[in-house]
């Protein structure tokens, strides 16, 4: 029987993430895992200000959260210099958008969405000590092309203390793009939402945490959905499924 816990005490008191140990956020769009993703960094210990990289021209969460935690918003990377708050807490890395009705604009700002994103992957890779938030992989894989860069992280990150918290609505991938099998083979920490898709499901399932797979993929799909009033509006969020391959040790948390 898997111990239920609500949000609150499990970040004050079993959210335990060191540097170097990557985290993966997985569920459909809109349940949440931006959300929960800010409110873990906030209560994680860090040894240089992270990286959350945001890839809308417009979102409200990160743009709520970057406010909430004073983290400084920069269109570029590396950050230009500045006197005003040259030692912010976190940065959000996110770069302009050519919003015209010409094709030739989309094709700008990816490539500048590519530019400025590989910058700061490679500069937490170089450098180490450092989370990088990468929300959502799927575009960062699909649409800039950014695979090598990710797959670093992954696979040679961690002994420099680099952690990369990834995010996907779409763990089994589509026709024009899989996820990396390092994407689930490579974190310490998995937060998995309810999932209607069994494709999905049995992807999260291969997750090597020494737990049944059958039971990570069954838990899936019968997580509760709770209507969670937000400052947008009501949404339907889902209970979580953590699971930390240290333990292994697994419980669900509430929206």
């Amino acid at each position: 029987m898997l111990e239920h816990i609500d949000r609150g005490t499990f970040i004050r008191d079993i959210w335990d993430c060191q540097p170097g140990e990557h985290v993966l956020f997985s569920e459909p769009t809109q349940g949440g895992k931006s959300h929960l993703a800010f409110q873990l960094l906030r209560a994680t210990r860090h040894l240089r200000p992270p990286i959350a990289l945001v890839m809308k021209p417009r979102d409200p969460c990160p743009a709520e959260w970057v406010k909430r935690l004073g983290y400084r918003e920069v269109t570029t990377w590396p950050p230009r210099p500045s006197f005003m708050n040259s030692k912010p807490p976190g940065y959000a890395l996110w770069p302009k958008h050519e919003m015209s009705l010409e094709r030739e604009s989309l094709e700008r700002t990816n490539a500048n969405l590519t530019n400025q994103f590989r910058r700061a992957l490679l500069d937490t890779y170089r450098s180490g000590d450092r989370v990088v938030f990468a929300d959502e992989i799927y575009g960062l894989l699909a649409e800039l092309d950014l695979k090598d860069e990710l797959l670093a992280l992954w696979t040679r990150g961690s002994g420099m203390g680099a952690s990369l918290w990834s995010a996907t609505q779409k763990a089994s991938g589509t026709t024009q793009a899989s996820i990396p099998g390092h994407a689930f083979n490579s974190p310490t920490h998995f937060f998995l939402g309810k999932d209607g898709d069994k494709r999905a499901r049995d992807r999260a399932a291969e997750i090597g945490s020494g737990i049944d797979p059958s039971f990570i993929a069954d838990t899936i799909a019968n997580l509760r959905i709770h209507r969670i009033p937000t400052p947008h509006g009501i949404k339907p969020i889902s209970e979580k499924l953590y699971l930390d391959r240290r333990g292994p040790f697994c419980c669900i948390i509430g929206p």
